[in-house]
């Protein structure tokens, strides 16, 4: 009795099997073709058949969205042909499959219309840059890319203006960002340059140390303009190293209690100083004594720096100019002095010589100029000091700040200032 039902059974079992087909899967092929069943997983990519659902490939490698009816049909794209659709949606695109006879892909979600950013602008593959990096309509329904300000507006300082505004702007004058010290702009030119100045210091500061009467004076000539540092070019053919090196530290002193420090830059040749010599980069010439030079060499590189207007053009433009004179050695810087036109520029004033006022008292006659604040009076002349001999009168732009006199002597330390 139990070995008939078992072939009872296992006869139902094979009714069954024949009559039900199975899911997809490597037992769900019947006749050779996939076919999808209700309730049963879907087929899997690559299956072949008449009905393949959505976003399969259909036989013949037709390339569908919605699915194709037969073997040879497209699914949302064009017409089937021996290799499949090619899926191009009619907007060109960005739902099509990166390769034809493939189902499409996903579409990016920052391509989505409307294409009004910089990165999409207009379309998917316009990105907008600079001069053009903003994104804007338009006008005919669709964005472009578009500078920041429209014409005839510019961009200055994060804001769109006229660009006339620049010809009176003090904040940028002629241009955008050019501001004027002096807070005047006329005609896209900055009013009220900066005034030069010349310091003429018949002392030798090998003697001195940081409290000094001349430290401070000295420091007062190199430290006029505001900058800091303060950038020096220094001429040295025919001074001492040594002298050099302690004058230089001089001014490392002067600096110290004004929080102010200078960087010296050396020019050992005439041509250095005529090639260098500017006020975009140099705010201070400092030609040092020149007492172990060939006579007739400091007279004769004025003479060159003046020919090509290299001293008065920087004075003009705001420079400082300080010549040291010990009135020792081959004591002719005042030959220099004469050839640079640094006293006088018209020349009817020159200077004839130095005169020797070692450990004499030097007073102070200008304690308002800028060169004079702070410098003791009297003081003790130290080794070297001297005086300048010439027939120049003091005046409101050629000061004596220092002489030999309480009520205005010989002129040991001159000041002259230079209008633009």
């Amino acid at each position: 009795m139990s070995w008939m039902r078992a072939l009872k059974f296992i006869g139902l079992g094979l009714g069954l099997a024949y009559a039900l087909p199975t899911a997809c899967g490597s037992g769900g092929v019947v006749g050779g073709e996939c076919r999808d069943v209700k309730g049963a997983p879907p087929c899997p990519p690559g299956s072949t058949g008449a009905g393949a659902s959505q976003g399969t490939q259909a036989k013949g490698g037709a390339s569908t969205t919605t699915g194709g009816t037969t073997g040879a049909e497209a699914g949302n794209g064009t017409a089937a042909d021996g290799q499949g659709g090619n899926g191009e949606l009619p907007d060109g695109g960005f739902l099509d499959a990166p390769v034809d006879g493939q189902g499409d892909a996903m579409a990016p979600l920052e391509c989505m219309p409307p294409h009004d950013s910089p990165s999409h602008c207009g379309d998917c593959d316009t990105q907008c840059a600079a001069p053009n990096p903003l994104c804007a309509p338009d006008g005919n329904g669709s964005f472009e890319c578009v500078p920041k300000c429209a014409k005839p507006l510019v961009e200055c300082q994060g804001q769109c203006v006229d660009p006339e505004s620049f010809n009176s702007d003090p904040d940028n004058c002629g241009t955008c960002g050019n501001a004027c010290p002096s807070n005047i702009c006329q005609a896209g030119k900055c009013v009220g340059a900066r005034y030069g100045n010349v310091a003429l210091l018949c002392l030798d500061f090998n003697s001195n140390n940081s409290a000094s009467s001349p430290t401070t004076l000295l420091g007062n000539a190199v430290f006029t303009p505001t900058t800091n540092p303060v950038k020096v070019l220094s001429y040295t053919l025919g001074a001492s190293a040594p002298a050099v090196n302690r004058v230089n530290q001089v001014i490392a002193w002067a600096g110290m209690p004004r929080n102010r420090s200078a960087e010296f830059t050396e020019a050992k040749t005439v041509d250095a100083v005529t090639a260098k010599l500017s006020i975009v980069d140099y705010q201070v010439l400092l030609i040092h004594d020149l007492d172990q030079a060939k006579s007739g060499d400091p007279a004769a590189a004025a003479t060159t720096w003046e020919s090509s207007s290299v001293l008065s053009s920087f004075v003009k433009a705001g420079g400082v100019i300080i010549v040291l004179d010990g009135g020792d050695g081959t004591a002719e810087m005042h030959e220099l002095i004469n050839a640079g036109n640094l006293l006088d520029p018209t020349g009817q004033t020159s200077v004839t010589g130095q005169t020797d006022v070692t450990l004499q008292q030097v007073w102070n006659n200008a304690p308002f100029d800028v060169v004079g604040a702070n410098v003791l009076s009297p003081f003790l002349g130290t080794s070297h000091t001297c005086t300048f001999d010439t027939d120049a009168q003091a005046n409101s732009q050629t000061i004596f700040v220092l002489s030999d006199d309480e009520a205005g002597g010989a002129p040991i330390a001159i000041h002259r200032v230079i209008a633009p």
